[in-house]
């Protein structure tokens, strides 16, 4: 309820109107799945889709394309899946996927979800990304090792409490962690605290000649050091935001101002003046969401400027105070991005930067209100020309109605991504839900194609898009933390019917939510993981035929962080094994009769798990060794 706000209102959507959205959606779209499916899924926007929408298709504010373009292609999208699960054709089309693959698919949604609940920033900070090697340890005894350590604790008692068969073990364990964090932010603790500190002027990474300061790992081996501030002078202060009706401003909450003339720059604080040619040194913004972009570094410099200065896009931020997501240097540069998105102090809720902090509040007001018109963010705001006509910036209002229908004809703002979102949810919800299904013990072997309640599940999918789309969130799907219900009992729909509640409560209760780390929420991941990974004792792991697409499935999801991919690519090296092996004729009698007898031979001695034995009989074509064997033995 926090984090998909976070994301999309880096696309200019402002976060209080996308909390009602995300609640909004998610409640109307689990209470079709408790009152008509009756089934314990519960629906929010899909994360990974929320950031693709975010960050690959709209950009910053819509530097990429209109973000009310893209969210009239949700909503055609929800629309499109309305009809489809009208006619029931996503049920349909799972008749091609084997039993084993939908294991393979559950194991795989587990482990993904476990993979991030491993990571800094998304969980319990064990495993970092690196530009050589993709995924590093973190240093368990480095800078940030407390954080790291106390993930680690709190999985292990967690751990215990489950084995234990303590009830409600996975949120007694979130929230001791989460109260322990907000302790340890107050106490000041560095790795709990925000503080970006930002550079005007000249940066370098020299690597220094003693240790004692971590480095960051570069492609190909070796290590960049932290970047340093050259010839800073520190100018006292801090940046600030305020949101109102009217929109964000900042403001530089400071005694001290600065002017900037051929070069030099002059700091007047408490009527004395100094003269400065190297670079400035100060605090950005620790609070905000729009602020959080690069520590807010850019919006602090204009404000600490008295407005709008060129020169201040030359700013770079350079400490945080605690662990940051984008500590490596981008991947085809020399240079260090230390917080390229914002991400604060890594392992609270979403990208604001204030992830540790104990909520201000408990419950505020909704923003339910209209989409407006597209404004600038800040003066010279390069999306919008002199008259304040915008093609990027802020969406001014709510969010409901956030729409631009003028997009039909313009394919990478409309159609491709309506193409890329359709492809992705019906492969990705398709395969959960089944997964899922299954792992409550609801599909019938015999009949894996279907499982009570389906056609009203993808239904409920399809409404939730559309609903989404119309109040301004990306696309509504179910989503895989659901598991964790059905690890308590949940098996019916009164298990969605008590998340619909909850959903409608989130509306309400932003300030509590949002202040919930990612380091308490990550062990949770790892467990579900646990939880989903049962089903792979199912596949027969002898049968090549199966173990071969399933390990593909795993282990695309996981790495792609895309469950579709996954699920795609175990259908395409199947398809290929089945053809290529000859299988594939054997489910056509006629074409079977047509082959030569060295053919079926060929096929015949093959391995293969029981229903291709089965086929084999039903055309006449017994393995040799099970030919010789007496009738009764065979049976």
């Amino acid at each position: 309820m926090a984090v998909n706000p976070n994301i999309l209102s880096t696309t200019g959507l402002k976060f209080e109107g996308l909390v009602f959205a995300t609640a909004g959606s998610s409640c109307i779209a689990t209470l079709i799945m408790a009152l008509w499916a009756n089934l314990p899924f519960g629906l929010w926007p899909g994360m990974g889709m929320n950031a693709y929408f975010a960050y690959t298709i709209v950009g910053f504010k819509g530097g990429q394309n209109s973000v009310k373009k893209v969210m009239f292609a949700v909503t055609i999208e929800g629309v499109i899946f309305i009809l489809m699960s009208l006619f029931d054709l996503r049920r349909y089309v799972f008749k091609v996927f084997p039993t084993w693959m939908m294991k393979a698919t559950m194991a795989g949604i587990g482990l993904f979800l476990a993979f991030i609940g491993l990571q800094a920033g998304n969980g319990i900070d064990i495993v970092r990304d690196h530009p050589a090697v993709l995924v590093d340890l973190v240093t368990l005894t480095g800078e940030h090792f407390l954080r790291t350590w106390i993930g680690i604790a709190f999985f292990c008692l967690m751990s215990l409490l489950i084995l234990l068969r303590v009830r409600a073990a996975v949120m007694i364990v979130i929230l001791l962690s989460a109260i322990l964090s907000w302790i340890l932010n107050a106490a000041a603790v560095e790795q709990f605290t925000y503080k970006p500190m930002c550079c005007l002027g000249s940066v370098s990474y020299t690597e220094p000649s003693a240790g004692g300061v971590e480095w960051y790992p570069k492609p190909g081996g070796g290590y960049y050091p932290k970047p340093t501030c050259e010839n800073p002078y520190t100018v006292p202060g801090k940046g600030k935001m305020e949101e109102t009706d009217s929109g964000v401003s900042f403001m530089w909450d400071s005694t001290a101002s600065v002017a900037l003339s051929n070069g030099v720059y002059t700091i007047t604080n408490a009527g004395s003046s100094v003269n400065h040619t190297g670079s400035l040194y100060f605090e950005g913004i620790a609070a905000g969401r729009d602020s959080s972009f690069n520590g807010g570094c850019t919006d602090t410099c204009h404000a600490m400027m008295g407005g709008f200065n060129p020169a201040c896009f030359g700013t770079v931020l350079v400490e945080t105070g605690c662990w940051t997501a984008m500590s490596y240097q981008s991947r085809a540069t020399q240079s260090l991005v230390l917080d390229e998105f914002g991400e604060g102090c890594i392992g609270g809720a979403g990208r604001i930067p204030k992830t540790f902090s104990a909520p201000s509040a408990i419950a505020s007001v909704p923003l339910i209100d209209l989409a407006g018109d597209l404004v600038a963010p800040f003066d010279g705001w390069y999306g919008c020309d002199a008259n304040g006509d915008c093609f990027a910036g802020d969406v001014s209002g709510g969010t409901i109605l956030a729409w631009d229908t003028s997009g039909f004809s313009d394919w990478q703002g409309f159609w491709n991504p309506l193409l890329t979102l359709l492809y992705i949810d019906f492969i990705g919800t398709m395969g959960f839900l089944y997964a899922a299904a299954d792992l409550s013990g609801l599909v019938d072997p015999k009949k894996p194609e279907t499982f009570p309640g389906c056609y009203a599940a993808f239904m409920a999918d399809a409404v939730g898009t559309f609903v989404g789309g119309f109040l301004g969130t990306s696309s509504v799907t179910t989503y895989g933390e659901s598991m964790a219900g059905v690890y308590e009992g949940g098996r019916t729909g009164l298990t969605a019917l008590v998340i619909a509640f909850m959903n409608f409560i989130c509306i309400f209760l932003t300030p509590l939510l949002s202040s919930v780390p990612t380091l308490s929420t990550g062990p949770a991941l790892v467990m579900v993981g646990v939880f989903m990974i049962e089903g792979v004792k199912d596949i027969d792991w002898t049968d090549y035929m199966q173990a071969i697409p399933s390990t593909i499935c795993i282990l695309l999801q996981i790495t792609t962080y895309k469950i579709e991919v996954g699920v795609l690519g175990a259908l395409m090296v199947w398809v290929f094994l089945m053809i290529f092996s000859g299988r594939v004729f054997l489910y056509n009698d006629k074409v079977w009769n047509s082959m030569p007898e060295w053919f079926q031979n060929f096929v015949a001695n093959q391995n293969g798990d029981e229903e291709f034995r089965n086929r084999l009989r039903e055309v006449g074509k017994l393995p040799p060794a099970e030919e010789k064997m007496p009738a009764e033995m065979q049976a």
